[in-house]
C-alpha cells in the first residue's frame, strides 16, 4: 500500500495538469512487467490513496443539488432492473466527470451531474422510451428550477433524451455527446454484471450455459466492430478496455470462466433465475 501511495504522489507531481483517470493510467504504465489488469490496479491504487471517486469528481457540484439527488433521485433507481440501477448510475457519473476532465471539455459540473443522475430514471416504466421518460421526470421535478434556469434545463433535458444516440444520429450538444459516451462500459466486470442482470430480467428461465454461449457470440460481434459503442468522446481508459475485451474474447473458455466468477455463478446447469448474481459491486464510497 505504501509503495502505491509513493508512486501516485510521484505521478501527480510529474503531471500536475492531468486528470485522475490519466494519472491512474500513467501509474499503471510505469509498472514494468505487471501481470494484473488495469481495472485491478486502479482499484488497488485508489484504495491505497483513500480516493473516493464519487466524492473526488463531484466535489465542485452544488452541495444542495447533490444532497437532493442523493436523497430523492438515487432511491428511485431501486425500481429499475439491477443493470440500470444505482451501480450503473454512479459509474456513469464517474465516467462523465472523468471524460470532461481528461479531454478538457470545459463543461459545467452541475449540468453534468444532473444529466448523469437522471438519465435512466423511470426505465422500469418503459425500456424502449426510457430516455424520453427520464427527460420528462427531470423537467417535472419541482426542485430543478432552484438549481437551473429555463435554458439550462432545456440543455439538460435534450442531453438526457440524446444519451441513446446511435450511429444514425448525433446529440444536440456536447453535454449529450458526453452522457452518451459516459454511458458506455469501460470495465469488463461491469459488462458481465450488467449483461447477467439484463438476461435474468428478460429471460429468467434460460439455462446459464446457453446464456453464456449467446453472450460470448453477442459480445464477440459487438466489440469486433470498428466503433462498437458509437463513442463521441473517447479516452485511453476506453481504448484499454476495448483492447482487453477483444483479447479476452479470443479465449472462449476463459471468457466463460471469468463471467461465471464475476457473477458468482455456482452451476451452469441452473437457470438464470436460480443464480443470484453479483449484487455488491458498487463504486467505492467511504
Amino acid at each position: 500500500m505504501e509503495n502505491l501511495k509513493i508512486l501516485f504522489a510521484k505521478i501527480q507531481q510529474e503531471n500536475p495538469e492531468s486528470s485522475l483517470d490519466e494519472l491512474l493510467y500513467k501509474a499503471y504504465q510505469s509498472i514494468e512487467q505487471s501481470t494484473e489488469s488495469f481495472s485491478t490496479f486502479r482499484s488497488r491504487i485508489l484504495e491505497a490513496n483513500n480516493i473516493d471517486e464519487y466524492e473526488y469528481y463531484t466535489k465542485n457540484v452544488d452541495s444542495k443539488l447533490k444532497k437532493y439527488v442523493e436523497e430523492k433521485v438515487f432511491p428511485e433507481y431501486e425500481k429499475n432492473d439491477k443493470a440500470h440501477g444505482i451501480i450503473h448510475i454512479l459509474e456513469v457519473i464517474r465516467r462523465s466527470f472523468a471524460l470532461n476532465a481528461t479531454l478538457k471539455l470545459g463543461l459545467e459540473d452541475n449540468k453534468i451531474y444532473a444529466i448523469a443522475a437522471f438519465h435512466d430514471l423511470g426505465k422500469y416504466i418503459d425500456h424502449e422510451n426510457h430516455e424520453k421518460i427520464a427527460a420528462s421526470l427531470f423537467m417535472e421535478d419541482p426542485a430543478m428550477p432552484i438549481f437551473f434556469n429555463e435554458q439550462e434545463r432545456t440543455v439538460i433535458k435534450e442531453a438526457i433524451e440524446d444519451h441513446r444516440s446511435s450511429k444514425e444520429d448525433t446529440p444536440r450538444s456536447d453535454y449529450g455527446k458526453l452522457i452518451s459516451s459516459a454511458d458506455r462500459n469501460t470495465r469488463i466486470e461491469i459488462v458481465f454484471i450488467r449483461s447477467f442482470f439484463v438476461g435474468k430480467w428478460r429471460t429468467p428461465e434460460r439455462e446459464v450455459e446457453d446464456f453464456l454461449d449467446y453472450t460470448y457470440k453477442r459480445l464477440s460481434k459487438r466489440y469486433g466492430e470498428e466503433n462498437p459503442e458509437n463513442m463521441f468522446f473517447e479516452d485511453e481508459t476506453y481504448r484499454v478496455f476495448l483492447n482487453d475485451m477483444r483479447a479476452l474474447l479470443q479465449d472462449e473458455i476463459n471468457f466463460k470462466r471469468l463471467y461465471c466468477e464475476v457473477n458468482h455463478i455456482s452451476n451452469r446447469e441452473h437457470t438464470l433465475s436460480e443464480e443470484k448474481g453479483e449484487t455488491t459491486y458498487f463504486l467505492k464510497r467511504n
